[in-house]
């Protein structure tokens, strides 16, 4: 027989004499190592610092006002990054950049941003690299009366985090210019993979977006599309640069507030390959006021603008206005949820928790110290609850003494986009808990898990009976009002491991035990961490895999070392003890052979029987009192014997009279 891969059932005498019990009364019984999901962590958006030294932290769940520091002024959008996991790494409002220490970064004091643009800087992580930072910045275009003007555009500066100990600071690429003239605005979300982000900005009179792919490998050339208006004209239409460009969360659409003219402009974006393309426009016609801030809401599907009074430094005459738009009619019909008199509402922007937040101001001297909420901006019209919560009107955010004034971060859309419901667990046999992102402005709730099973908990749990994709529904009730949103949730399948039950390994044999192949990790009870392990000792072992959906399983095996046994003496004199030379064993899936030969090489006895031994005669006599040599060869016809090669055996016996 050639060599193969091989278990062996047969058993020392004195083993299975002594072997207290069977085979799986010896598996050992032992807890195996919880099972956990791959963390998801998203919270790079989860602390804002903004307007004159306000900030919120959102790492609880909730909005919690910041008041710890002092040192950045963002009269306009500011940037703020966190980690993963929700801590603060820097901020900037597009001219200095500021520890998260509060200090500044000794080289990124001067960069190119204005802080007087409407979204004068962005800040986006290089993919698969935790410690570099891309600082996205805008300068003003400065009109002379002669139509004339100066502006830097748009430039990038390099944060690397492992500067100063780990404070972070630009040190080789400072104001690396991008585009210019540009307009105003720029935004970002991810691109289709998850990991590359979108940097889009609009060119000045022109009609053209610009989006950069920021990869591993940095920026790409940009896409560049013409669609939609020229945005230009000289000293009396420089205002045409000034209003919001954001992208949707899921990375769908861009929306575009023209100021000077009046105009919200809507697009498709493909994320894929970074094409804009015009879908519809709108005009304002409200009298004194324009465009200002936009913002999607968490599922997408409705746009919010604000509009407030350009012109004058003094308090408005024209009141602010938030529109509503609800996309799956475009840009028609806008409802008004709210207005403000004497107040200019100017930035917004979608939080973490899944509600809208606007800055609010007289002017830059006469400011406040909150900014007005849309508490439930997937809501139809005046139900998405504008400064109202549990019924009670003019419920703001206080930044308890700090400034918003037009300010807001300027963050990577993505960050927030925010599922109406998220859910703890995603493999077979865990028990899954289901979070609301947003439970203001309600009363009831109803679920309806996919499965025929359904509950009215707040945050109920539940066991789905097979892995799948399930649709879930979310009604939410709030004053009679019930509303209704969806999302997919899907159960993996556990990873498949298959050791066996019980493995016989031949003495100085060595087994290979296989894990499930192209897993995320594997943790065995040795400690070993490889998907191979080598055996070659008796024992229980135990396998624990994790899959790339973190859904883990395990499986445990008990490998019996084992050899024959063959005496060395036999007394063939008819007593009925000990009188046949014979190998003991149990296994009889072999081809066996064996030989005996005297002292002088004769051959005195062979046998291709296991259970046929030799009776101590030769040619029907009993042999002479001696030492005889045997030859034995055995060949494995399963595969459920391990050992290495076929296994041949010599020694001797003596024969006792």
């Amino acid at each position: 027989m050639g060599q193969k891969r091989l278990v062996t059932l047969i058993f020392l005498l004195f083993v299975c004499l002594t072997w207290p019990g069977s085979i799986e009364a010896q598996k050992s019984v032992y807890d195996p190592p919880e099972k956990n999901n791959c963390p998801r962590s998203q919270k790079q958006a989860h602390i804002w610092y903004f307007g004159e030294t306000a900030g919120i932290d959102f790492n609880s769940g909730e909005a919690t006002v910041l008041t710890n520091q002092d040192v950045m002024t963002a009269y306009k959008a500011s940037g703020v990054i966190s980690d993963s996991v929700g801590n603060l790494l820097f901020f900037t409002n597009g001219r200095k950049v500021w520890d998260r220490s509060f200090n500044l970064m000794p080289g990124a004091t001067e960069l190119f941003g204005d802080v007087g643009v409407t979204q004068p800087c962005i800040v986006i992580p290089k993919p698969w690299d935790d410690s570099t930072f891309y600082v996205f910045t805008v300068d003003v275009l400065a009109f002379m009366p002669d139509n004339t003007f100066t502006t830097r555009g748009i430039n990038y500066t390099i944060i690397d985090m492992k500067e100063r100990g780990g404070m972070g600071d630009a040190v080789n690429y400072i104001n690396v210019p991008l585009l210019t003239p540009a307009c105003q605005k720029i935004t970002a979300v991810r691109h289709a993979n998850g990991k590359d982000y979108w940097v889009i900005a609009h060119k000045w009179d022109s009609d053209a977006f610009y989006a950069w792919k920021l990869s591993g490998g940095g920026l790409s050339d940009p896409v560049i599309s013409a669609s939609g208006s020229v945005h230009g004209g000289g000293y009396a239409m420089q205002v045409n640069a000034i209003g919001y460009m954001k992208a949707s969360p899921d990375g769908s659409k861009l929306a575009v507030a023209i100021t000077g003219s009046n105009d919200i402009e809507l697009f498709d974006f493909d994320n894929s390959t970074g094409e804009i393309s015009f879908v519809e426009g709108f005009t304002t016609t409200q009298t004194g006021i324009s465009p200002y801030g936009l913002e999607f809401s968490p599922n997408s599907r409705m746009l919010y603008a604000t509009l407030l009074q350009i012109i004058g430094n003094g308090p408005p005459s024209n009141p602010s206005y938030v529109l509503q738009f609800d996309l799956n009619n475009g840009l028609t019909s806008p409802v008004a949820v709210d207005s403000a008199q004497g107040m200019r509402l100017g930035g917004i922007q979608l939080g973490p928790d899944g509600r809208i937040y606007i800055s609010r101001t007289v002017n830059l001297l006469s400011k406040t110290d909150s900014l007005d909420v849309i508490y439930n901006p997937t809501r139809p019209g005046t139900e998405c609850n504008y400064n109202r919560l549990d019924n009670i009107s003019g419920s703001r955010f206080n930044l308890e003494g700090r400034n918003g004034i037009y300010s807001l971060p300027n963050i990577v859309q993505s960050y927030v986009d925010i599922p109406v419901f998220t859910y703890d667990s995603c493999c077979f046999l865990d028990v899954t808990q289901f979070h609301i992102t947003n439970t203001a402005n309600t009363d009831q709730v109803s679920w309806d898990f996919g499965d025929g099973s359904t509950s009215s908990d707040m945050e109920p749990i539940h066991v789905y009976a097979q892995a799948g994709t399930f649709t879930v529904s979310l009604t939410e009730t709030f004053n009679g009002v019930s509303f209704t949103d969806t999302g997919t949730v899907v159960i993996h399948e556990l990873p498949v491991i298959e050791l066996g039950d019980t493995i016989m390994l031949y003495t100085g044999s060595t087994i290979n035990l296989w894990a499930t192949e192209s897993m995320q990790s594997y943790l065995w009870s040795t400690g070993y961490t490889g998907e191979v392990l080598p055996v070659d000792s008796q024992g229980d072992y135990w396998v624990e895999v994790k899959d790339w959906h973190c859904c883990t399983n395990f499986d445990s095996v008990y490998v019996k070392v084992f050899e024959y046994y063959i005496p060395n003496a036999f007394t063939p004199n008819g007593d009925g003890l000990n009188d046949i030379f014979r190998v003991v064993g149990l296994y009889r899936n072999i081809s066996f052979m064996m030989y005996i030969y005297n002292r002088w090489g004769q051959l005195v006895f062979q046998s291709d029987d296991i259970d046929q031994g030799w009776d101590g005669t030769v040619k029907n006599q009993l042999a002479e009192s001696d030492t005889y040599i045997w030859i034995l060869q055995v060949d494995f016809l399963g595969e459920d014997i391990i050992t290495n090669g076929d296994v041949v055996l010599k020694g001797t016996v003596t024969l006792v009279k």
